[in-house]
Order: structure tokens, then C-alpha cells, then sequence
């Protein structure tokens, strides 16, 4: 696959997201997932998903025009001064999860979540890069980006409702059934 068929790919994947919100953000060991649209069930009775999820495994940020909000490396960062990272705590355990509650607004404590209680967030466009890399403005001035750093792992994937898998792996777009 060329440059540009890699961006074509993204560019085709990612547009699905235009228009819908950003709804839930959660770990799943030190991966980030995002998901985007209406919050269902998941098939297997079992948590949450919303129609859309990027599982993403490099670096991303979210930024707005007064700079960055919160990234990966906020992670490794104490919520507050006199505190410690809380890897047990998936509400307030550090300051990335911090951020990203004030942003969304919401938790799930069932799902241990962090839930978009707003009416913002919503994808307004997309675009991508050569190396795999995304970037999708959202409403209220946010922008989500991502940014591959590996030349030999998995750093992201997009999921929809069919279970059709999209990733980026090594500089290349793959999709799985």
C-alpha cells in the first residue's frame, strides 16, 4: 500500500465519525479506547461500546487553541500535587483521567468509564497522514490526535458496530473481518 492509499484508507474509515460525538473514553490495560456515537450494550451483555471505537496504542493528545489538555504521557502523572498515580483508581488515578473527566463530564461506575454528559465533542472532520497517523476536530474547539511512533507494533485500530477491524500497524492500513 502507498502513502496515499494509506491516507485514502483512513480518510474513507474516519468519516464515519463525522457527526457523532465523542461518548465514552476508558482503559483497557495502557491502551486508550474512544468511542464514538449512541452508548449501547455490548453484544456479549457484558459493559458498554458506543458505534465507533479507536483503540489506540501510540502517542495522541487532546488538544484545544490554549494547547494540550491531556495526551498518553499524562498517565504517568500524579491527579494532583501532594498525590500519587493511582493505577487502581479509573476515575481519578492520575492526571490524564483527571483531564479527561472534566472534559466529558461523566462516570460510569459500572463500567468504570468516563461518559460525555455534555452536548459537545462531536466529530466535525478528519484527516490523516503517510504514517497512519489521524487527527479529528470536534466541536467546542477540541481536536483528538494521533500520532504512530512504532516501526514494528500495532499502534491504533478502528472498530465499527460490524466488528470490521481497521489497523494501523509498521506505517501500513490492514482491515480485518
Amino acid at each position: 500500500m502507498t502513502e496515499s492509499d494509506i491516507r485514502l484508507v483512513l480518510q474513507a474509515t474516519l468519516q464515519a465519525l463525522v457527526g457523532l460525538q465523542l461518548s465514552i473514553a476508558r482503559d483497557a490495560a495502557s491502551m486508550k479506547v474512544f468511542h464514538f456515537g449512541d452508548i449501547r450494550p455490548h453484544i456479549s451483555g457484558k459493559g458498554t461500546v458506543g458505534a465507533y471505537a479507536l483503540h489506540v496504542q501510540c502517542p495522541w493528545r487532546i488538544v484545544s487553541d490554549d494547547g494540550v489538555v491531556t495526551g498518553a504521557s499524562d498517565r504517568f502523572v500524579p491527579p494532583c500535587e501532594d498525590a500519587e498515580v493511582d493505577d487502581e483508581d479509573a476515575r481519578l488515578g492520575n492526571l490524564q483521567l483527571v483531564r479527561i473527566a472534566a472534559l466529558l463530564k461523566g462516570y460510569d461506575t459500572s463500567t468504570k468509564s468516563h461518559v460525555n454528559s455534555t452536548d459537545e465533542l462531536v466529530v466535525t472532520s478528519v484527516t490523516s497522514d503517510k504514517y497512519g497517523g489521524a487527527e479529528l476536530l470536534l466541536s467546542g474547539g477540541y481536536r483528538l490526535q494521533i500520532f504512530p511512533d512504532s516501526s514494528h507494533e500495532e499502534d491504533w485500530r478502528f472498530i465499527d458496530v460490524k466488528g470490521r477491524h481497521v489497523v494501523i500497524e509498521k506505517g501500513r492500513a490492514s482491515t480485518m473481518e
